[in-house]
């Protein structure tokens, strides 16, 4: 009886919330504490703070809301398999479920059938597991693994975001707090999926690292520079491209056509609102933008027509040109692919990968 009532409760807290070489970084950011460098990847001069004042972090209010009840869904969570993930006498049991959720997600494939069967194989697997904390822990690690697979897949072949989204979709209709834990922990991840921006003051943060941190930085695979035992982060190069993985799976998420789909076409168009509103246009910014059109620029079109074209707009007037007149060299890329976007009307025709077919004819071919 506890069970089912922690159970019910985890569950309405999860349908409440669906409503971080750094010398190198500093040069690629401009953001070393030193006097008149700019921010990251061509923003305004990060200037001193004044005693007292703590910078306004740039994001919309209505996202930070959001944020605030995913991440405290994700607490809930966490703090119902604390006990559990460092026990000895469950370890076992840990990790055959990791097991089970690791061939599950690496199974899923690029086809219909495939996402068919793989969707209800983790819904049953899900469903096999009745009681917490077990159950939760099996949400949590599920949501970890698609997006490790955006890190490590995506980000490369950035065409499999559909079928990894497809998957996800139909488990969070299964299991609605999978929904939530999921968003919660892209969110930790990917601070532009908010989106938000932290800006860099000198003087607010501890340590340029700090600031890196908060940005998504991850460790660089590399620590042979490192000093003083401090861990080296990874480039702004290397977290531009994890920040396209997740951006794409994000995108291609919002946009799967699903009737009871808790994170859908409303989210898409609340995420692309609050980033050209109050997000500035910098190299991160504009990347998050680029990914989000490729992938549900298509559906938001078709779904929203003449106001999604205002926003096409205001990305074509404003957005682009502010960060053009920046002159950063490590934004021209990602600027030169969205306006190609925009004047070859990409969004006009369904993107890659978003079409699959029924089966892999490849599997079938006689040889």
């Amino acid at each position: 009886a506890a069970a089912a009532a922690a159970a019910k409760a985890a569950t309405a807290v999860a349908e409440t919330a669906i409503q971080r070489q750094q010398q190198q970084q500093r040069q690629q950011l401009g953001s070393a504490p030193a006097p008149g460098l700019a921010l990251a990847s061509g923003t305004a001069a990060a200037p001193l703070a004044k005693p007292g004042t703590i910078p306004k972090i740039q994001v919309a209010a209505e996202a930070s809301k959001q944020e605030g009840e995913f991440a405290e869904a994700l607490r809930e969570a966490r703090t119902r398999v604390a006990a559990y993930t460092t026990t000895d006498a469950a370890k076992k049991e840990r990790r055959q479920i990791n097991n089970h959720i690791t061939v599950h997600v690496q199974q899923i494939a690029a086809t219909k059938r495939q996402i068919d069967q793989k969707a209800a194989d983790i819904a049953h697997f899900l469903t096999g597991i009745p009681d917490d904390p077990q159950r939760t822990f099996a949400i949590i690690s599920l949501a970890k693994r698609i997006l490790t697979q955006c890190d490590c897949q995506v980000s490369k072949l950035n065409r499999f975001a559909f079928a990894l989204a497809e998957v996800a979709v139909r488990v969070a209709v299964h299991e609605p707090r999978f929904g939530v834990v999921l968003i919660a922990l892209l969110h930790e991840a990917c601070v532009l999926s908010v989106p938000k921006l932290y800006p860099f003051v000198r003087g607010r943060y501890a340590s340029d690292e700090e600031y890196f941190t908060l940005m998504g930085y991850s460790p660089a695979e590399d620590q042979s520079g490192a000093q003083g035992g401090a861990v080296a982060l990874e480039t702004t190069d290397n977290y531009c491209q994890r920040l396209r993985g997740f951006m794409l799976f994000y995108a291609a998420y919002m946009q799967v056509d699903h009737a009871r789909h808790p994170h859908g076409m409303p989210a898409a168009w609340a995420w692309v609102s609050r980033l050209i509103n109050k997000v500035p246009p910098n190299r991160f910014s504009a990347t998050a933008l680029e990914c989000y059109l490729k992938h549900a620029g298509f559906a938001m079109h078709r779904a929203y027509r003449g106001q999604f074209a205002k926003v096409l707009d205001v990305i074509n007037d404003e957005f682009l040109p502010t960060l053009e007149a920046k002159d950063d060299a490590d934004s021209r890329p990602v600027v030169s692919r969205t306006r190609t976007y925009l004047h070859e009307r990409v969004f006009l025709k369904p993107p890659e990968g978003k079409e699959m077919p029924i089966t892999d004819t490849s599997s079938s071919t006689r040889i």
